[in-house]
Order: C-alpha cells, then sequence, then structure tokens
C-alpha cells in the first residue's frame, strides 16, 4: 500500500439524437460558466466531458481505510469522512495474524470493530485478508521487518481462515446474529492478500507467482463454498515499473529481481500458473509516478499504473482478453498520490493538483466497460501528517486535522453525490 512513492461502463445512452445535443450544450455552458481547466484531460472528448457532468453513470467506489489504526473514540468519525465524502463502499483490513494467533483459536474482536465501524456508516467493505500468524509461516513474531506478511507454507491454511471470515462475516455470519442491532451491510467482496509482487509483502521473501496463486485458488474456492455470490478480488498488484523492466529504464529484462515483479510480468505468470477460473474481478493499484502536474501523470507511460490497465503493451486488459476473460471487471483497490507540505522532501502534488489527478482519474474510469470499483488510497492523512519526509503520511484527501483537501470534494463529485 503506497507503496510507490515515486509512482503512483460507460452507460451507452440512446435517446435519437437528444443526448448529443444535450452534451453539446453542457459542455458549453459548464466550460464558459468554469472555464477551460474543467475540461482538462477530456481532449476534445465529448462522451467523456458528458461523463463529468453526470450525463453517465458516476463512479461506484470508495476510499482505503485503516479503522484499526485509529484511537477507539475516534473509528466513528473517521469512517464518517468517508461516508460524508460520498463513499459508498471502503476497503480495510481482517488481518488472518491478529485473529488466529494460535491454530484453531480465533481473537475476532480484533477485526469485529472494522465490519461494525462499517455497517454503522452504511459502508459497504472490501475485505482485504491478508498477513500470516507464526504458525503457519513458519516465521517467528517480530524476527524480521513484515514478518507478518510472509505467505503461509501451506495454502489450505489460508483458504480455512477464508473460510472462517465468510462464516463471521457473510451473508448469514455469526457477526451479524450476535449483533441484531446493527444495520446488516454485508461486504462487497473478499480481497485475497495484498500487493504480494512485491517482497514488502511477502515477507522480505522474493515475490513468487506460483505460490500465491496456489493460495489464491484455496481461497476462491473457501469462499464459494460459503456464498457462490460473493465476488473475489485477485489481490491488488503493485505496478512496480514496466512489462519486462523491472528498472524503467527502457532496457529489456525478466520483469522482476529479489525484492519485486512488475505488475504485468506477476500477473501473467498467475495466468501461467491456473489463476483463471479463480477471481471474479482483477485487483490492482494504479498508482503512478509522481510528475508536477496530474496531466503529466495521466500520458499514457509504460511504467504508469494507470496506463497499464488497458493502453500499455501489453496491459492487465490484454493479459485478460488473452485469456478468455475480457468480461471480468477491474477493480481499483488503490490509486491516489501524496499531497505536498511545506517543506516536504518527499516527492508529492500540490493539494490542486491531487485533486486533479483524482478528477482526471474518475472522468475516465467511468467511462471504461471493463471498471469495476475504485478506492482512492486513503481517506485521511496517516500518522498525525506532520513528516517531511516520509510520504506515507499524506495521501489522504482529508489531512490529519480533519479538514478537508480539495481532493475530497472533488472524490466526493466523481461518487454523484
Amino acid at each position: 500500500m503506497r507503496i510507490l512513492q515515486s509512482f503512483q461502463s460507460k452507460r451507452k445512452i440512446n435517446l435519437l439524437g437528444f443526448v448529443p445535443v444535450m452534451c453539446g450544450l453542457l459542455v458549453l455552458v459548464f466550460g464558459v460558466a468554469f472555464g477551460p481547466d474543467i475540461m482538462t484531460g477530456f481532449k476534445g472528448n465529448t462522451a467523456q466531458a458528458a461523463c463529468f457532468l453526470w450525463v453517465c453513470d458516476p463512479v461506484r467506489g470508495g476510499y482505503s481505510t485503516h479503522i484499526l489504526e485509529q484511537p477507539q473514540s475516534e473509528r466513528d468519525t473517521y469512517a464518517g469522512l468517508a461516508a460524508s465524502g460520498g463513499a459508498g463502499y471502503i476497503r480495510d483490513n481482517i488481518s488472518w495474524a491478529s485473529v488466529e494467533q494460535s491454530q484453531g483459536v480465533y481473537w475476532w474482536s480484533e477485526t469485529d470493530p472494522v465490519v461494525e465501524t462499517a455497517a454503522k456508516k452504511n459502508l459497504k467493505l472490501l475485505m482485504l485478508v491478508g498477513t500470516t500468524p507464526s504458525w503457519a509461516s513458519g516465521v517467528a513474531k517480530d524476527s524480521i521487518p513484515n514478518w507478518h506478511w510472509a505467505p503461509p507454507q501451506n495454502p489450505a491454511d489460508y483458504a480455512n481462515f477464508v473460510a472462517k471470515v465468510m462464516q463471521r462475516y457473510g451473508k448469514n455470519g455469526t457477526f451479524w446474529t450476535e449483533n441484531p442491532t446493527l444495520p446488516k451491510v454485508v461486504p462487497v467482496g473478499i480481497e485475497l492478500w495484498n500487493e504480494p509482487n512485491l517482497a514488502q509483502f511477502w515477507g522480505n521473501q522474493a515475490p513468487d507467482p506460483v505460490k500465491y496463486t496456489a493460495m489464491l485458488k484455496a481461497g476462491y474456492q473457501a469462499v464459494k463454498a460459503s456464498d457462490t455470490a460473493m465476488t473475489v478480488v485477485s489481490a491488488g498488484l503493485s505496478p512496480q515499473a514496466g512489462y519486462n523492466d523491472i528498472d524503467c529504464n527502457g532496457v529489456a529484462d525478466s520483469g522482476k529481481n529479489t525484492t519485486a515483479f512488475t505488475g504485468l510480468n506477476y500477473f501473467e505468470q498467475m495466468y501461467k500458473n491456473g489463476a483463471k477460473g479463480y477471481f471474479d474481478a482483477i485487483g490492482w493499484h494504479s498508482y503512478m509516478y509522481i510528475q508536477p502536474t496530474a496531466t503529466k501523470m495521466m500520458a499514457n507511460q509504460k511504467c504508469s499504473g494507470w496506463s497499464q490497465m488497458a493502453s500499455t503493451s501489453p496491459s492487465v486488459q490484454s493479459f485478460m482478453s488473452n485469456y478468455g476473460d475480457a468480461a471480468k471487471k477491474i477493480w481499483v483497490t488503490e490509486t491516489g498520490a501524496p499531497s505536498c507540505v511545506a517543506g516536504a522532501t518527499y516527492p508529492c502534488l500540490s493539494e490542486t493538483e491531487q485533486a486533479n489527478l483524482a478528477s482526471q482519474q474518475m472522468n475516465l474510469f467511468k467511462t471504461y466497460s471493463w471498471a469495476g470499483l475504485y478506492f482512492w488510497y486513503d481517506v485521511r492523512d496517516d500518522y498525525g501528517g506532520a513528516s517531511l519526509s516520509d510520504g506515507e503520511q499524506h495521501y489522504g484527501a482529508v489531512r490529519a486535522n480533519n479538514t478537508a483537501k480539495p481532493v475530497y470534494s472533488t472524490i466526493k463529485i466523481g461518487f454523484g453525490k
């Protein structure tokens, strides 16, 4: 999540000629009223401009959140920021390492607050099921950095926990029967792991698409055994440079090193190892290289996570088409960029350009036939948002003091609120 500090269906309308006329009028009116800046990114495309003016459906999505990292007294307020910002969904962690610290013993008090807080705000949760307890990974707690992101030695252990998650939080889950006064807001889906193509989320081991694909298969079957309607999203992959170019220097290579796979190379290997048929949607993190303006960031680039979804060759979409999955959706389970603060030494965008980035992304995303849900990373600046060197703290749509950045209202409009 936010690892790349240096990175970062249109509805068809046919009203016998009425819409094209109205599109032109709306574009003209809004262009005169708000000036040329509102049209940034459309490049003369009237259909996309019309979508910006909400002639077509708004984007479906929300925010990535960290509910359990907030003080208990602030969790409702924190989730309320997402809800008030137009979100219908949030993406948050269901940590295996926290819940099943001893095999067969489940401490649901570690994750119940996530589901409860989301339900109280009528937010549908995308459950990110990741991390591994020491007994399952063989890596001692705190023995290495990121020990809890080491993969399980046996994919069946992961699948067993995924099944337990479904039994707890699925449509017939025990959580809902134990909390009858709580609004029953069943999770929208389950995402199986996070960025396994990076060593940071693989226990500092070399990423292994073969092992991850085995986990994906086992997890998918566990979900479907409980609820065939629950959407299974493959792990959101980090773009991490370009296809066959792990250093993004234009020199062809294997697309991997000891600490990372490029997202496209990893995705290709998932298919080659039998991933087809074991996900309902693809998880993708559309980060891009930080540049001075959103327009420059959104330009088609080989190493851009946004471009890699459908514009590069190969792309996520081209692999899906080649393997017969063109009809499936791509869920952007993370996207965004850190905003600058005075004296910042990390790569960043001005708050205005951060908002422009969200605007251009959402304007385009709603026109894509393959677009699933869209999650901005994240709702509020983390860890107090005071660091001048750590961009990780500044991805939020809201500042740490709960005042909104410009991007907050931009995203709310994008969600049609």
